[in-house]
């Protein structure tokens, strides 16, 4: 088919006009247009695509993938709808159930529409099981010749209620609800596989065959033995308070400071965050730590005094008693007040050198 553009049929139709002739143009013909009026009426309208020369179109109906511009907006095949698994070019692109693998697809494996069962994986386009996905129903679900516990799959899957599969066997796994989970003779702790294994709500774990008491102050019997807490032997020198941390069962079941051995704050116990006597006081704010090392390392940069820790070394850009000021920053009125104004102090000049100076109004080295 050939076409015609504007400006040629504008001659012809001139030159027929001058000696008074009418020229009819038949369908075969597609002409160019700029605007709806130059298609001559009848349905036709200008299909202009953006940014192109239009052509005179008739609208045929809705868009439909054959190659046409069926609504005449100037596009071929647009709005097609989204490609789906059913051995037809929906998208009109050319290409047939494209973005589907019907080799791993579960939904579609093999063929479209094939969904794969539950728990079935999709390989080469066939359905699979993928490995052995019930471990207490006697079946070797996958056919690789290990049923149950004894396939590798298994490993730390349940085997029933209380039953754990551990090293290719059944195990207990529930070490405190008086059954034989793994059905192997042996009940809770005396089971070797509780070994460890936590008992009584947490108060208690499984050690050497038997119930061992473990939380030693909830004041309740854990290992159901008769026994709670500190007149339990199980917890000999285990805690028995909340806090502080060194009251532990000590003779007589008691619970005792320190078990009932006497510890005095003072020397590298006035650093370590602990009520060591049980006085209800800690470290410098004890009396007994008064002019003892408060500093981490046991240096003199911090020592106790009444009742507080203090900075002492001002020029080693340390917070020496750790209260979040450093040398000349540990001044009053929002420091400690340990290096006042005129402290001998050091700071690092720009070029990254040791400097010496003193404490300044502004609490900086100067």
């Amino acid at each position: 088919m050939r076409l015609f553009f504007v400006a040629v049929v504008g001659v012809f139709l001139g030159l027929f006009a001058s000696v008074g002739c009418r020229v009819n143009l038949g369908d075969e013909f597609v002409f160019s247009c700029t605007q709806d009026s130059d298609c001559a009426g009848d349905g036709y309208r200008c299909a202009a695509p953006a940014g192109g020369a239009g052509l005179c179109c008739k609208p045929s109906g809705a868009e439909v993938c054959n190659g046409r511009d069926d609504d005449c907006n100037g596009q071929i095949d647009e709005g097609m709808p989204a490609e789906t698994c059913n051995g037809q070019d929906d998208d009109c692109d050319g290409q047939v159930d494209e973005g589907f693998n019907l080799q791993t697809d579960a939904n579609n494996c093999g063929r479209c529409g094939n969904v794969c069962p539950a728990l079935q994986l999709c390989g080469n386009g066939s359905c699979f099981i993928a490995g052995e996905i019930v471990c207490n129903d006697g079946v070797d679900n996958e056919g690789d010749g290990k049923t149950d516990c004894a396939d590798p799959d298994c490993d730390k899957q349940l085997c029933g209620a209380g039953c754990q599969c551990r090293a290719l066997k059944k195990a207990e796994g529930n070490c405190d609800n008086a059954a034989d989970d793994d059905d192997d003779g042996k009940t809770d702790c005396a089971d070797e596989d509780c070994a460890g294994a936590g008992c009584g709500n947490g108060g208690c774990s499984c050690s050497m065959g038997v119930k061992t008491e473990t939380v030693c102050n909830d004041m309740v019997d854990n290992d159901g033995d008769g026994n709670a807490d500190c007149a339990d032997s199980d917890c000999a020198g285990q805690l028995c308070k909340a806090s502080p941390e060194t009251w532990r069962c000590g003779g007589g079941n008691a619970c005792l400071c320190n078990g009932g051995g006497v510890v005095s704050e003072a020397a590298a116990l006035c650093r370590d965050g602990q009520d060591n006597d049980c006085d209800g006081l800690t470290d410098c704010a004890d009396a007994p730590c008064d002019g003892l090392s408060c500093a981490v390392d046991g240096g003199m940069g911090c020592l106790c005094a009444g009742g507080q820790a203090h900075e002492t070394t001002c020029n080693d850009r340390r917070d020496n008693d750790s209260d979040g000021f450093t040398d000349c920053a540990d001044s009053l009125p929002d420091g400690g007040g340990d290096c006042p104004i005129g402290t001998a102090c050091t700071y690092l000049n720009a070029g990254g050198m040791v400097k010496t100076g003193a404490c300044t109004a502004d609490r900086l080295c100067k």
